[in-house]
């Protein structure tokens, strides 16, 4: 997988390169069927949803609003690796993870397009610990006990 995908002519974050459209959110739809994504839904059995780290967190998230769109009856289960962040302090005791996400809420305007099962500060519902009993789908969660983001991010 790719770990890092530049962006360049038209979707460059270059002012001089893109004056138009270098401070615009880009996404990049990566080939996957041949079929640009119009398969027949009806068709799809079994069905799982995954993703790693920020995607796992998204696989959380969406896995019952996943689980809607397919015809009932259908055999689904979502899958979260290394997204499920945890609520600690950091070694000085602050709140620094928590005050990451909120900040994150506040940025993208998140608090409307998380799940309704989501009752919490919104910042708090990227915690899966406080979320994860309320997805109803089958669900499968991996993580490694020392998350290397987390750790070089939040905790020191």
């Amino acid at each position: 997988m790719v770990k890092n995908l530049a962006f360049s002519g038209i979707l460059s974050d270059d002012p001089p390169f893109n004056p138009d459209f270098y401070n615009w959110n880009k996404v990049k739809v990566r080939y996957c069927d041949g079929a640009s994504f119009t398969g027949d839904v009806e068709a799809v059995n079994p069905a799982i949803l995954s993703g790693c780290s920020a995607g796992g967190l998204t696989s959380i998230f969406h896995c019952d609003a996943f689980r809607s769109m397919l015809p009932r009856g259908t055999n689904v289960k979502c899958f979260s690796d290394a997204g499920y962040f945890i609520n600690v302090k950091d070694i000085s005791g602050a709140p620094q993870i928590e005050e990451y996400f909120n900040g994150v809420v506040n940025l993208h305007g998140s608090a409307k397009n998380l799940p309704p099962s989501c009752k919490l500060n919104p910042g708090l519902c990227f915690f899966p610990q406080y979320s994860v009993q309320n997805v109803l789908t089958p669900m499968f969660i991996i993580n490694a006990a020392y998350d290397s983001w987390q750790v070089r991010n939040l905790w020191f």
